[in-house]
C-alpha cells in the first residue's frame, strides 16, 4: 500500500476537528504508509513532551489507541514512535508509561488487513521476552 490510506485521512481530520493537534501528529506518524514515520510529525511530538500545556497521557492514549489497530504497519510505526519519544522525549512521556500497567498487550495480535500483514508479523513483537 502506498501512500496515506483515507482512513488515515479521515482519522487525521477528526483529530483535526476536535482541536488536538497532539493527536493528529500521532496519527500523522502511524499511517498504513509502509515507512517510516516522517520526521517532522516525530520532531513535532518531541517537541510536545516538552510543553507544559501539552496532555501527554491523551498522547500516550492515542498511542495506544494505534497499537490496537488491525495493520501491522500503524501497529509497528506505533512502536517505533513510542520508542523515538522514550528516548528523545521529555521524562513525563516516560512517566506516563510507567505509570500504565497495561500498555501494550500484543499477545493476541495478528494482521486482519490482508496476505502481506502475515511475514511482517516477527516485526511486531507478541511476547514478552
Amino acid at each position: 500500500m502506498s501512500g496515506q490510506t483515507l482512513t488515515d485521512r479521515i482519522a487525521a481530520a477528526q483529530y483535526t476537528l476536535t482541536g488536538s493537534e497532539v493527536s493528529r501528529a500521532v496519527c500523522k506518524a502511524t499511517t498504513h504508509e509502509q515507512t517510516a514515520p516522517k520526521k517532522k510529525h516525530l520532531e513535532y511530538l518531541i517537541q510536545a513532551t516538552q510543553d507544559s500545556n501539552v496532555n501527554v497521557p491523551q498522547m500516550g492514549d492515542t498511542l495506544l489507541e494505534r497499537v490496537g489497530n488491525a495493520s501491522w504497519v500503524v501497529v509497528f510505526k506505533a512502536l517505533i514512535t513510542t520508542h523515538h519519544l522514550m528516548v528523545h522525549g521529555n521524562e513525563r512521556f516516560l512517566q506516563f508509561l510507567a505509570s500504565r500497567n497495561t500498555l501494550f498487550n500484543l499477545s493476541n495480535f495478528l494482521d486482519k488487513t490482508g496476505s502481506h500483514g502475515l511475514p511482517m508479523l516477527r516485526n511486531v513483537p507478541t511476547e514478552a521476552d
